[in-house]
């Protein structure tokens, strides 16, 4: 089976991985102030670990702001003020604890290597022009080897599917697939969930990412118009699911039943 799966956005992949090191970074400082102080140098003492947990707080905020807009200029470039605290508020800490200067010199190293990509994605957004747009484009595509009036028939008949389609105002097109494999159905359609990143994060752990939905759904269109029914198995009585992956774990070992 041919499948093809195309997804594009404004926020690019630089932005979205700073947003989420802000939240995963400012979540540890605040949750272990102190762990986080020693092990950039300090003694963790004093006001260090309140100092820390602000930081912390100030991370959070970058984080979020970068992942609920869709382009985050500001908010990147804020993240360059940030880092500029980070390396001053590092040399004072190599000043007056001159015995763990090794581990704020690996500290340091971190901040400037995190410093140089927030500045060349904050200049990168800054000459972007235009309105930004806040969706995902995505579109879905399957080869099914028929004929495009049995598809398009097909299609037809599927009320469920069409509807689910319909309602997120998706494009629906029937192409001619090369070299005479049949017919490419592709599905279009514009993702934009509340809550940006956040919203997309709970739409794949809950299992309601349309994009894997629909990707399952195609898969089984596909098989019933060229097969006339869907392959399953007693492990997967409902054909096999993307969506199900989200939730499998890894392997254990039975418990042993007592004699």
């Amino acid at each position: 089976m041919a499948t093809h799966d195309i997804r594009t956005q404004e926020r690019d992949s630089v932005a979205r991985f700073l947003g989420w090191f802000s939240i995963g970074l400012g979540a540890a400082e605040v949750a272990a102030p102190r762990l986080l102080c020693r092990t950039v140098g300090s003694s963790g003492e004093g006001r260090a670990p309140l100092v820390m947990r602000a930081m912390g707080v100030r991370e959070l905020a970058h984080g979020a702001g970068i992942l609920l807009r869709p382009r985050p200029t500001g908010w990147v470039w804020s993240r360059v003020g940030g880092d500029a605290l980070d390396l001053a508020a590092l040399g004072l800490v190599a000043a007056r604890n001159p015995g763990r200067r090794l581990r704020t010199a690996f500290a340091l190293a971190n901040v400037l290597s995190i410093a140089v990509a927030d500045v060349v994605e904050a200049r990168k957004l800054s000459q972007r022009e235009g309105e930004p747009q806040s969706g995902k484009r995505i579109r879905k595509a399957v080869t099914i080897a028929k004929p495009r009036l049995d598809v398009e028939q097909a299609w037809t008949a599927a009320s469920d599917l069409r509807e689910k389609v319909d309602g997120q105002g998706a494009q629906v097109s029937f192409l001619e697939a090369p070299g005479n494999r049949g017919t490419e159905l592709a599905v279009e359609f514009v993702h934009d969930p509340p809550g940006g990143d956040f919203g997309v994060a709970f739409e794949k752990a809950t299992g309601r990412d349309l994009a894997t939905q629909l990707a399952d759904d195609l898969r089984r269109f596909k098989a019933r118009v060229e097969t006339g029914e869907v392959v399953r198995s007693d492990s997967t009585p409902d054909g096999h699911l993307l969506a199900d992956h989200l939730r499998q774990r890894a392997a254990q070992p039975l418990e042993e039943v007592p004699a």
